[in-house]
């Protein structure tokens, strides 16, 4: 077998490989021989066909099965004889109709991953965060919990702020009227729901009252056929609830699993899930802050389209909700930069476990398997689903692996510890993760 290799721009390459047409025609021989003692033929004895008669009906598909059966062995190998890394499946795209007298040869093009340069670790500088959990964050959280807890009683006056108000609504657009029939419902919290222009009529209006009124919705809103645009607005103040906070007691406590119903043990508890998401915001800082600082190291490294593309169609899927279904093109070309450098982060994160011989942890995919299942009621049945999932399972490993990149190079970089307070910690990482 011959291959040539032709680096036909970026990271495209073109295998062409020659096989010798008599291997072609020794297995095509081969197999029809194997078939002449299986097949059975009307007239003629089991095992006992003619190979003329086999060749004349079966000889064609044997011809292309072996064909296609030999270039996809000859392809693989030349790949690995050419220590090619592909970035996606090759794709064949000179095919030969049959094999003639001649060798067997075709094409085909492969998209590869780019060769990495050995990354200077010691040109990094990283800021680790460093926070704890104080007994405030303990009583902030214990507060929120009651916060989502909170009590709603109706009551028979207008809405205030902290008021939750129940509303139907209909509203007439260029394209007709919103919903067709009927009315919308929509509940929202005064002074927290954002809409200011709603929460102004709304305010003036008695329980039970009706307004009719030009009202401009934000970009966000609920109702797509209504998100950012001004229409003729008939809207009705359903009902009034004010939010009484539970006290903690024995009944709330228990409320959150805590089977013993002391304070205590319930601030212990989340005070523990405090530091459990302390740490996972503390990581994502850490893999945000690296990234950035591979990204100014290597700002120009090309990565495959193919890989690209992929990343940047996952992005819209999630963005428009379209799992399952192809995403417009616009909306996929418009999250192109963003995926190229995700994909690019990837790849020097990549690079840095492998260049530096980092392999995956067993013991910590298990670990961080375990710490995601006992989130749930069910850990066991958690646990199983991931084992049972390659996807899932992929996922985890792939986090597990960074997380170890991210501690090699806390051992190996310059790190200067920077103090943070634990809330400034978790907005900082959560801004991370949207911007990411």
């Amino acid at each position: 077998m011959q291959v040539s290799v032709e680096n036909t721009g970026g990271l495209q390459r073109r295998l062409t490989v020659q096989v010798p047409g008599q291997e072609i025609r020794d297995r095509i021989e081969s197999k029809l021989k194997e078939l002449s003692k299986q097949v059975r033929i009307k007239g003629f004895r089991p095992g006992r066909v003619p190979m003329s008669v086999v060749r004349q009906r079966y000889g064609r598909q044997v011809q292309l099965d072996i064909v296609n059966e030999t270039m996809q062995r000859s392809l693989q190998q030349a790949i690995r004889d050419e220590a090619l890394r592909p970035a996606s499946a090759p794709r064949v795209d000179v095919v030969p109709e049959q094999v003639g007298g001649g060798d067997l040869e075709f094409s085909a093009l492969v998209e590869v991953y780019p060769e990495i340069e050995p990354i200077d670790i010691g040109a990094l500088s990283l800021e680790r965060p460093e926070a704890e959990v104080s007994d405030q964050d303990v009583d902030d959280m214990l507060e929120t919990l009651r916060q989502q807890r909170k009590i709603w009683e109706t009551v028979e006056r207008k809405a205030a702020a902290g008021d939750r108000a129940l509303l139907e609504y209909s509203a007439e657009t260029a394209e007709g009227r919103v919903p067709a029939e009927g009315a919308q419902r929509l509940a929202i919290l005064m002074g927290e729901s954002g809409f200011d222009a709603l929460e102004q009529t709304v305010a003036a209006l008695e329980s039970g009252a009706s307004a009719d009124f030009e009202l401009a919705y934000p970009e966000n809103f609920r109702e797509p056929k209504l998100a950012g645009r001004t229409a003729r607005t008939e809207l009705k103040l359903v009902s009034v609830a004010e939010g009484r906070l539970p006290e903690v007691d024995e009944a709330f406590i228990r409320s959150f699993s805590v089977e013993d119903g002391l304070l205590d043990t319930l601030k212990r508890e989340i005070r523990n899930n405090l530091a459990r998401e302390l740490k996972q915001a503390v990581n994502t800082l850490l893999k945000t802050r690296l990234v950035s600082e591979l990204l100014k190291l290597k700002p120009d490294l090309e990565v495959p389209d193919s890989i690209v593309r992929n990343e940047a169609t996952g992005m819209a899927a999630r963005v428009t909700r379209s799992e399952g279904e192809q995403p417009d093109a616009r909306v996929v070309q418009a999250f192109m930069d963003q995926a190229r450098n995700r994909v690019r982060a990837g790849m020097l994160m990549g690079e840095l476990a492998r260049q530096n011989k980092i392999r995956i942890d067993g013991a910590k995919v298990r670990a961080a398997i375990e710490t995601i299942a006992n989130t749930y009621e069910q850990p066991d049945e958690v646990m199983q689903l991931y084992y049972g999932n390659q996807r899932l399972m992929e996922q985890v490993e792939s986090a597990v692996l960074e997380e170890q990149v991210v501690d090699w190079v806390l051992e190996n970089a310059k790190v200067t510890p920077k103090a943070m307070k634990f809330q400034e910690v978790i907005t900082s990482a959560t801004q991370a993760a949207q911007q990411g």
